[in-house]
């Protein structure tokens, strides 16, 4: 009899021990928390607008910074050509640059040229909603009205302001960079190509408009 007490005894204490030990175990459970919102892609939208007399007069060679990080290029047969990439993984940057190239001699008395852009890019978290404030980018705009001597020169104008471009870093956040683009043919020598960044573009130009204000 005391020998089964004995036995008793501890199996009560052991069973005491375990229960002991599993209210531990379930006090240090942390519970799940959810997610924590973090950049992970993003979108790029790219909008351009012509005027017909720019169509017209040149060929229209839109670059652009593709889902995959590269330069991709089209050639604009239309008023208006929008373009909306989605970018897997940051960082990675985002841009556009617009370059006409004059087709030939010029037949019109006066061309009436107009031009703009804008980028808008939003960054966006695992769960593909918005993450922070989107990046929109000014309207950038070229106006003119000129005679055929100066439309080559002009164009060349075109190039160095209808671009912009941005990095994206991987918290999400935005900051200036430059993006060497296609390159511009230069006005003098359409065989020449010019590098053309977020600063402008190189070369020289030459020339005044029909009412004799310097480009």
């Amino acid at each position: 009899m005391k020998t089964m007490s004995m036995l008793l005894g501890g199996l009560l204490a052991l069973g005491s021990l375990a229960a002991c030990g599993g209210s531990d175990d379930d006090e240090n459970t942390t519970p799940p928390t959810p997610d924590t919102p973090k950049a992970t892609s993003a979108r790029a939208e790219y909008v351009v607008n012509l005027s017909q007399n720019l169509l017209d007069a040149a060929t229209i060679t839109i670059y652009y910074m593709d889902s995959n990080g590269q330069q991709a290029q089209e050639t604009a047969t239309s008023t208006t050509w929008t373009k909306a990439v989605s970018i897997a993984t940051l960082p990675a940057k985002a841009g556009f640059s617009v370059q006409p190239l004059l087709k030939g001699e010029a037949s019109q008395e006066a061309y009436t040229i107009e031009a703009d852009g804008k980028m808008t890019v939003t960054v966006l978290d695992q769960k593909g909603a918005t993450f922070g404030n989107p990046f929109v980018g000014s309207k950038l705009e070229v106006k003119g009205q000129l005679g055929p001597d100066f439309l080559g020169q002009y164009l060349t104008r075109i190039s160095g302001r209808l671009q912009d471009a941005k990095a994206i870093a991987a918290d999400g956040s935005f900051s200036e960079t430059t993006i060497t683009w296609g390159g511009n043919a230069d006005s003098d020598d359409p065989n020449r190509d010019t590098e053309v960044t977020t600063g402008g573009a190189t070369g020289t130009t030459r020339g005044a408009s029909a009412n004799g204000r310097k480009f």
